[in-house]
């Protein structure tokens, strides 16, 4: 993977195009630093060339994007700055303390509200959100009772809020509007009886269309929403395997893909080894359409030949190139290239699995194939997100109270730990659950 920063001498009318710092994260690095830099260095001692270089490059930076962790057992958000390499660095406003441990984080698309569903799933609270990032002033309404909420999800326009209720009346959906001077939430009409178990809510980039995984029932629940009223209508239902986790439903960035985990569905893959299901549909709207060849399954790790086991949860990147998935059992991540069209090498939307060599260092077999192993701490991989920019990947470890940060490959997909390998929540014992990048 490489990096460019533009050199800055600190001096006027530099030719910016021929002034590029080349880093290579992977091989090392070069510097070349041409043009009319290199010719105002010359006669500046060496203490003033080497500041040179250290300010003004700038080296790791913030990009003003901050991610909140949810502390289910804690005391509320832990608050980290996320750096211009992917690293993670705890910021001055962390923690963010709340009237109850937190569960899940929504922002408002149009950053002025947030809301959290306690642990519990028994109330969503909110707030107004500040510039610096703090959650600034509760909004008056206070806690929202909700009955053992799962998920929430918050449509692309800010007005309507949408909650998944798996313990009443054999499931039900709930739907809030939100005040656009207040932020205030509103109850619109009855939370709808679906009998279905919802757990996990996902929305089209467009709002159109909402999809609750009901792992119970092993099916996806398709809703289309009013763009005026808010209301959801159910439309019926995808079946999908017999196990899939609470948040194994994982909808592409850009809303054309969907990819649903199985914990119990096994097959054999192309090296002819039993490993883990995904299935996989092309999305348009309420229609899921399964891919050709599918289920596809997870490789076997390169080395070892074991399995992956227990998958969880995952993501795509945010340019829909890469889905990655946290295998809870195996303590590993699986990656895998998104095919952009259909062609030679597959469907559009096909996962494809990341390829890579084995090699020997001091004597240790090493491999740059997929899957790749979550660090000698990370004991429970529990859920991920992707950085912004789409340079890193963060796996939450809920019982070991850790996010572990790996620099992504934008070329291949593999992914590499970042130093540190890892930050900590509220302690090792807050049970951080949700991870939300803002």
């Amino acid at each position: 993977m490489l990096l460019k920063f533009r050199v800055n001498c600190g001096l006027p009318n530099y030719d910016w195009k021929r002034q590029t710092m080349i880093f290579d994260k992977m091989d090392g690095y070069t510097l070349s630093a041409l043009g009319a830099c290199m010719k105002r260095f010359i006669g500046f001692t060496a203490a003033l060339c080497l500041l040179a270089i250290t300010v003004g490059c700038g080296g790791v930076s913030s990009t003003g994007t901050l991610a909140y962790i949810s502390n289910s057992s804690g005391t509320g958000f832990t608050v980290f700055t996320v750096n211009t390499d992917g690293t993670l660095t705890l910021n001055s406003i962390s923690p963010q303390s709340t009237p109850a441990a937190p569960k899940m984080l929504q922002f408002t698309p149009n950053g002025k509200w947030v809301y959290f569903l306690d642990a519990a799933g028994a109330n969503i609270y909110g707030y107004t959100r500040a510039g610096n990032g703090t959650l600034d002033v509760p909004i008056s309404n206070g806690a929202i009772p909700v009955n053992g909420a799962s998920s929430m999800v918050i449509s692309p326009s800010s007005t309507y809020l949408y909650v998944s209720l798996p313990n009443s009346q054999n499931g039900q959906l709930a739907v809030f509007s939100i005040d656009q001077s207040t932020g205030i939430l509103s109850q619109v009409g009855s939370s709808a009886n679906l009998g279905y178990s919802i757990s996990q809510l996902a929305m089209a980039p467009g709002g159109a269309t909402l999809y609750g995984l009901a792992p119970a029932q092993q099916q996806v629940v398709l809703f289309t929403l009013s763009a005026s009223s808010g209301v959801a209508t159910f439309e019926g239902t995808m079946p999908v395997g017999s196990a899939p986790p609470a948040n194994g439903m994982i909808l592409s960035a850009n809303g054309s893909y969907m990819y649903v985990l199985d914990t119990q569905d096994v097959g054999l893959n192309n090296f002819g080894v039993l490993t883990p299901t995904i299935y996989a549909f092309t999305v348009s709207g309420t229609t899921l359409v399964r891919m050709a060849g599918q289920p596809f399954h997870e490789n076997a790790d390169a080395i070892t030949g074991i399995s992956p086991s227990k998958p969880v949860a995952g993501a795509t990147s945010n340019d829909s190139r890469f889905l990655f998935i946290a295998n809870q059992g195996s303590h590993n991540v699986s990656v895998f290239q998104v095919i952009p069209s259909s062609g030679t090498q597959g469907t559009a939307g096909e996962p494809k699995e990341v390829q890579g060599l084995t090699t020997t260092v001091n004597g240790i077999p090493v491999s740059t194939a997929s899957p790749f192993d979550c660090g000698a701490l990370c004991t429970t991989p529990s859920l991920i997100s992707v950085s912004p920019v789409n340079n890193a990947m963060y796996l939450l470890d809920t019982p070991a109270g850790k996010v572990f940060q790996f620099a992504i490959n934008q070329n291949t997909g593999q992914i590499r730990a970042l130093n540190p390998a890892y930050v900590t929540a509220e302690s090792a014992s807050s049970n951080p659950s949700w991870i939300t990048i803002r």
